[in-house]
């Protein structure tokens, strides 16, 4: 008898662990129509958007997704409806990192080459100094403008609010 307790508590508690993977999240996907360009965004995720009437840019964190708007937080909390959507940016990490860091290589080529002209007693700044570090610099700006991806809400990009788990 204590076998058959036992067996019916091993499933009932079995079956609790394994439903609470069951429940679904809702997610924002933005996707561009005719081809496989898909991003989600969850709860938590960062979000940069620009609304349609007064083509303001809101960036913060997305907190809450219902059906016809979503709440992000940032400097203030911003409710957004989802047909005023315009635009969602899309961020790329290794581009922005590769920006900053690259920035910081090329103000300290600068400042090697600067603190070495000034100990030999030479002109502090030559051609060479403005080419080396201006070329990192450069190559960084060029790199930021890399770092996101401007999806215009329209005819080819749609959003859309998801109601289930989606497995990565």
């Amino acid at each position: 008898m204590a076998y058959l307790n036992m067996k019916y508590l091993l499933t009932i508690i079995l079956t609790i662990v394994f439903s609470c993977n069951l429940f679904a999240q809702k997610k924002i996907l933005v996707e561009k129509i005719g081809t496989n360009r898909k991003y989600y965004f969850n709860i938590g995720d960062d979000l940069k958007l620009k609304v349609k009437p007064y083509d303001t840019i809101i960036r913060g964190e997305l907190m809450d997704i219902s059906d016809s708007k979503i709440l992000i937080t940032g400097l203030r909390m911003n409710d957004v409806m989802i047909k005023d959507i315009g635009s969602v940016y899309k961020h790329y990490a290794f581009p922005k990192k590769f920006a900053i860091n690259t920035a910081i290589f090329g103000g300290a080529i600068f400042t090697i080459i600067v603190v070495n002209h000034l100990i030999n007693n030479e002109t502090v700044f030559t051609s060479d100094l403005f080419i080396i570090s201006g070329s990192f610099i450069a190559a960084s700006l060029i790199s930021l403008s890399f770092s996101q991806k401007q999806c215009k809400i329209g005819s080819r990009w749609k959003i859309k609010v998801l109601d289930f788990s989606i497995p990565k």
